[in-house]
């Protein structure tokens, strides 16, 4: 259960769970693939802003510049670590290429975990701003991604 009464913690392992259970919904992974590859967007801080909203938990546009800046230590090693993986998929074993995608998964749980830790620090506002990804996506200039990432059917 999440827990956010403005005096207890944040959980890792509640946004982690949740963070599986959303990426596997129908198009999630597309438009998260997307957004990091096409619009050099953070996956986990773009799921992070979902998991907020869902909870209806507010922080405030500024705070997302300072999660931004959590990421920073964890992007130099995931972003060159992706590079070389996606790489060597063409010439790894099955088995070894498993293995470097687990390592990157690795790496993608210490971020949370780096985007929670910053979280826990940040003041906890009251009202419900239930934004915070559509403000990343148009940031990005990927608001046509964003109901996808969000798991909407697309209407017409």
């Amino acid at each position: 259960m999440l827990q956010h009464a403005s005096h207890m913690p944040f959980s890792h392992d509640d946004f982690w769970q949740f963070s599986l259970n959303h990426y596997r919904k129908k198009g999630v992974q597309e438009a998260c693939l997307t957004l990091q590859d096409t619009y050099q967007g953070n996956v986990n801080l773009a799921l992070l802003l979902i998991w907020l909203d869902e909870h209806t938990i507010s922080i405030t546009a500024s705070n997302i510049s300072t999660l931004i800046d959590a990421l920073a230590p964890s992007q130099t090693l995931i972003q060159p670590y992706r590079a070389l993986r996606k790489q060597a998929k063409t010439y790894l074993p099955t088995e070894l290429y498993q293995q470097h995608l687990q390592f990157e998964l690795t790496l993608e749980r210490q971020q949370q975990q780096d985007l929670i830790n910053r979280l826990n620090q940040l003041p906890r506002s009251g009202a419900n701003n239930s934004a915070l990804l559509s403000h990343y996506c148009q940031h990005l200039g990927a608001q046509s991604l964003l109901s996808a990432l969000l798991a909407q059917p697309v209407t017409k």
